[in-house]
């Protein structure tokens, strides 16, 4: 079966539920990946075939076998929507990914006269919050200067950012001495980062297109790196959602890989930083 074929809807199988067989019949899956895309902006699941098999495996486990049910389930069943944006979702990160605009909103908040709002959207599992969070003790910031949150479609992401439990991948950039002063290691042999850090941020689940944006401004948003599973109309969208939420002359961060379009509210600061224009 070529690559494509989960979503051409060519093949249709025979599995058995309780010795009963039941034909499973998911042709057209690219309405699935279609809606996935009109809720999240996702562009890219027609070219991640282990992704559609999974979003399919776990139809079957809830009892769904066609494309028209899934839609149905989509629409009407919550956490079923909320399980396939979870899987749809790719979350990886580490601590002290591009440092570089880290280290610059470092002295920022160093030099603020006033306590800031930071969002991180998308938050991932959490380690660009908590990379903050460590970058300022050790410039001997007290961690009352920021109210810090992060946001990500993904609720296992979420839930795992408040967990805040890290294998040895996500730590490779910080050297043993800062990992043993925030962190302590568990049974599972898992590096979980010391409760006086972990009670500072708020964590929350919710889709960038679905924000609302006269809730809370924030003074600081760093949104890295999702913009590379958007396409233009999307990238567009989110950058006003994120021009909105932004506090007069507040600060947006970027990702290297992110393209954005000229916005014109948004004054470019330095490699992949703006500011707001009141």
């Amino acid at each position: 079966m070529g690559m494509f074929d989960w979503f051409s809807g060519k093949k249709r199988e025979k599995i058995e539920v309780n010795n009963t067989k039941i034909s499973s019949d998911f042709s057209n899956f690219k309405r699935v990946t279609d809606y996935i895309y009109e809720k999240s902006g996702i562009t890219d699941l027609d070219k991640r075939a282990l992704t559609a098999s999974h979003l399919k495996n776990y139809a079957k486990e809830e009892g769904v076998y066609t494309t028209t049910e899934f839609l149905k389930m989509m629409e009407t069943n919550k956490s079923f929507y909320q399980e396939v944006m979870n899987i749809a979702t790719i979350n990886e990160s580490f601590f002290y990914r591009e440092k570089k605009e880290l280290e610059w909103l470092i002295s920022y908040i160093k030099e603020s006269n006033h306590k800031l709002d930071i969002l991180v959207l998308p938050c991932s599992t959490g380690e660009e919050v908590y990379s903050i969070l460590l970058l300022m003790l050790e410039e001997g910031i007290s961690l009352d200067k920021v109210n810090i949150s992060g946001c990500d479609l993904n609720s296992q992401a979420v839930k795992s950012a408040k967990r805040a439990e890290y294998d040895e991948y996500s730590l490779h950039n910080i050297k043993t001495q800062i990992r043993d002063k925030y962190f302590t290691q568990n049974e599972q042999k898992f590096y979980e980062i010391k409760t006086s850090i972990k009670e500072k941020p708020k964590f929350f689940q919710e889709n960038i297109f679905e924000i609302n944006i006269s809730l809370k401004k924030y003074d600081i948003v760093l949104s890295r790196n999702m913009f590379i599973y958007f396409d233009d109309e999307n990238r567009k969208k989110a950058l006003q959602v994120i021009v909105d939420i932004l506090k007069p002359n507040g600060v947006y961060i970027k990702g290297h890989a992110d393209y954005i379009q000229k916005h014109e509210s948004l004054k470019n600061l330095t490699y992949g930083i703006y500011s707001k224009q009141i």
